[in-house]
């Protein structure tokens, strides 16, 4: 992931959302709104709002190209929900206007970007370096999700002075105005301003071939008051018959009956084979001949789609090269309306090949909505399953739980690739519960079979999750790793390494350290990109379990190497940065460095949330920085820390050795509290029941022995005892002699 390149993660198909709108020959001038082109150019904020059909990006269009200042475009869709895809976008469209935005693109890159700490600075500083600029954002209206909305508003209120962003919606922008329409900064331009008068009709139905006398257009315009959208239907409608004019002045009902009624008349007025190709293709968001060619199956989809563009029909071109084209949306909407009507299953065939399509040559996210649209749930599973990890390490995770957002729970649950992908989803953000649910949901049903994320079998598939998450407990976790690591180790996988991750991990759960070297090793010596995060935790974890075996060579080595992995990959905010702060946390408060280490504390706190769907790591880095909270002489802390262990083993089954921890914690505690015993005492005190020599706890400890001495001295003095032996009785008594003996430590490697 790491790379001397700058990653730039737009999504397929981005020069399509930048560019802006093609004017078509013959668009009719609106001189009577030019007061309010010059009221924009001094605007900081212009909302354009009215329904479809009204000729909002037309308006926009023409004013841009006359504008001086350098413009940017952006076309929103679904997928600028995902708040990286919608900065992703933005990012994309400064790049095209002048310099590429390289530090905002580096961020957007990481595997969880930080958008609000820095992206969302640096969008502003790129705004602020940048000259007059003029920024689109069309179809607004079509972004929902809260994070994008707050991404909106702040873009409008860091707009600077001299540069614009014009805001195109069908409704609501998804942005506050309260405050720019006060300041005056806000210019709103809805349907009543830009509705034709009765000129522009009768302009706009001769541009498209239907003449109209002056009393034909005005009532034309008053049955479809100002409708754009309708008089362009109209004249494609209309044009060529000798009762036009007439038929024209006839129009009754609301605008969705005149749109339907048109639409009718549009698709008579085509060859059959034309009105085949408008009402298939109305099932895709955006069109290509191989794409068309492959719904339909045809093999001269170029050939009407350029009809198309020719008879101004409502085709949008996309790109410079005429590769790709969408429908107005009003006019897709009709058609998809009228497929469904006339034939439903045809509409859902056309579907499922649209998916089958862009899961292979196209886009994930769009094969999925396709996939989905059609039923076809089994399709989504596997393209959930296969797409999960590209987005997830892309820094799209919103995508991908913008996908599970749209399927109820049954339809989930229904497909056990769908399941194990939506597990993985709720499991990363912590939705223990659901992950739970889904990985219930999968082990019913066959597991038997291919697995599209390059597992052997949806059996190991489904390991690999449950070795992660562990919801059945320790040894339940050693027994699916090791049958991950068995079947894709034959395999010749890189699945082998999560399941050697997770066995290895396991073991240091159950108290084998030694047996854990191995495994752990195993993952830090691959080199794969792909297995970063897995690396990372292999290391943190080898770390653990040096500390344990008494080395404290490798353990700081492997603690440092871990922690700079998580910079070079970039994986700041994420649960492996969690994983790696506690080790480090671990060796800093080893070597006396108490500020550094407590600012790792307060980074694992911070990423607590994203640890809750793994219980078992929830309470082993809890009891671990309780640890070392207590070393830094914040009893406050361990305390906290204590509970979140204690909260997380609550009714988890097998937790190997981390009750038998959380005990020992709690005693540690208590110690502290009512003998006042130093951080540096209680790390002593376990260590006087056995049979080692003040040398011996010295080394063990990596301190002087007139050190151990003076700390044993100032023990006995606390305890109230007179020497070793009625201190081991007291602290017997204490309940602490039947934790497991520090004896059990090997001899220490030193430094």
């Amino acid at each position: 992931m790491a790379s001397t390149d700058v990653a730039r993660p737009v999504p397929l198909l981005t020069e399509s959302k930048l560019r802006p709108p093609v004017l078509r020959p013959g668009v009719v001038p609106r001189a009577r709104l030019e007061p309010f082109r010059a009221a924009a150019l001094r605007s900081r904020l212009v909302l354009v709002s009215a329904p479809a059909g009204y000729g909002k990006s037309t308006l926009v269009a023409e004013w841009s190209n006359r504008d001086p200042r350098v413009s940017a475009w952006v076309h929103l869709d679904r997928s600028d929900n995902d708040p990286v895809v919608l900065l992703s976008d933005i990012a994309a469209a400064l790049g095209r206007s002048g310099s590429a935005p390289d530090r905002l693109f580096e961020e957007l890159s990481r595997l969880e970007p930080r958008i609000a700490e820095v992206a969302l600075p640096l969008l502003a500083a790129e705004l602020d370096e940048r000259g007059p600029l003029a920024l689109v954002m069309e179809d607004t209206h079509l972004v929902s999700a809260e994070k994008s909305h707050v991404i909106l508003a702040f873009l409008a209120e860091h707009v600077p002075a001299g540069s614009q962003l014009t805001l195109v919606a069908r409704g609501d922008s998804g942005v506050p105005l309260g405050r720019l329409r006060a300041s005056g900064d806000l210019l709103e331009i809805g349907p009543e301003l830009i509705a034709l008068d009765a000129d522009e009709t009768r302009a706009v139905a001769a541009s498209g071939g239907l003449e109209l006398t002056a009393k034909s257009a005005e009532a034309l315009q008053e049955r479809t008051e100002g409708w754009a959208a309708a008089v362009v239907l109209a004249s494609l409608a209309l044009r060529g018959r000798e009762d036009a004019a007439e038929r024209a002045a006839e129009f009754t009902g609301g605008h969705r009956h005149i749109a339907d009624y048109l639409l009718e008349e549009v698709l008579k007025s085509q060859p059959d084979e034309l009105a085949t190709f408008l009402l298939g293709t109305s099932v895709l968001e955006r069109m290509s001949a191989p794409l068309c060619n492959a719904v339909l199956r045809v093999d001269n989809a170029a050939e009407s789609l350029e009809a198309l563009v020719r008879s101004n029909a409502f085709v949008v071109p996309l790109d410079d090269r005429r590769e790709w084209y969408r429908y107005h949306h009003l006019f897709g909407d009709l058609l998809r309306t009228e497929l469904a009507r006339r034939d439903p299953e045809q509409l859902r065939l056309y579907l499922v090949r649209a998916a089958s399509w862009c899961e292979v040559y196209g886009n994930p996210d769009e094969a999925f909505h396709y996939a989905l649209g059609c039923g076809d749930l089994a399709q989504a599973g596997r393209i959930a399953l296969a797409n999960r990890d590209t987005f997830t390490q892309r820094g799209q995770s919103e995508t991908v739980r913008l996908w599970f957002d749209r399927c109820t729970d049954e339809e989930i649950a229904s497909d056990p690739q769908l399941s194990i992908a939506a597990a993985w989803g709720f499991g990363y953000q912590g939705d223990e519960a659901r992950a739970k649910r889904f990985i219930a949901a999968a082990e019913r049903g066959p597991l038997d079979v291919g697995a599209a994320n390059g597992a052997t079998s949806l059996r190991s598939a489904l390991a690999t999750l449950r070795a992660a998450i562990a919801p059945d407990g320790i040894p339940q976790m050693v027994a699916d790793a090791e049958l991950v690591y068995a079947a894709e180790k034959r395999a010749g996988t890189r699945w082998y390494l999560s399941g050697a991750r997770s066995l290895g991990t396991a073991y240091l759960l159950l108290g084998r350290p030694q047996d854990a070297i191995g495994p752990l090793r195993e993952v830090v010596a691959s080199q794969e990109p792909a297995v970063a995060p897995w690396r990372i935790m292999a290391l943190a974890y080898l770390a653990f379990a040096a500390w344990e075996l008494g080395n404290r060579r490798d353990a700081n080595r492997w603690a440092a190497q871990a922690a700079m992995a998580i910079a070079e990959e970039q994986l700041e905010g994420t649960l492996f940065s969690a994983i790696a702060s506690t080790a480090e946390a671990v060796a800093q408060v080893q070597r006396g460095d108490h500020a550094a280490a407590a600012r790792r504390l307060e980074d694992v706190r911070g990423l607590r949330p994203l640890l809750r769907a793994a219980r078992w790591l929830d309470a082993d880095l809890a009891l671990r920085c309780a640890d070392v909270s207590l070393d830094l002489g914040d009893r406050p802390g361990a305390v906290e820390f204590a509970q979140i262990a204690d909260d997380a083993l609550q009714a988890y089954p097998d937790a190997g050795l981390l009750p038998v921890r959380l005990q020992r914690l709690e005693e540690r505690i208590r110690l502290g509290r009512d003998y006042e015993l130093t951080a540096a005492e209680l790390r002593l005190i376990h260590f006087l029941p056995t049979h080692l020599s003040l040398q011996e706890i010295a080394d063990r400890l990596h301190l002087s022995r007139p050190t151990v001495k003076t700390h044993v001295a100032s023990i006995y003095t606390k305890l109230g005892v007179q020497g070793r032996s009625q201190a081991v009785e007291v602290i017997e008594q204490l309940g602490l002699g039947s934790i497991e003996s520090a004896a059990a430590l090997p001899d220490p490697v030193r430094d």
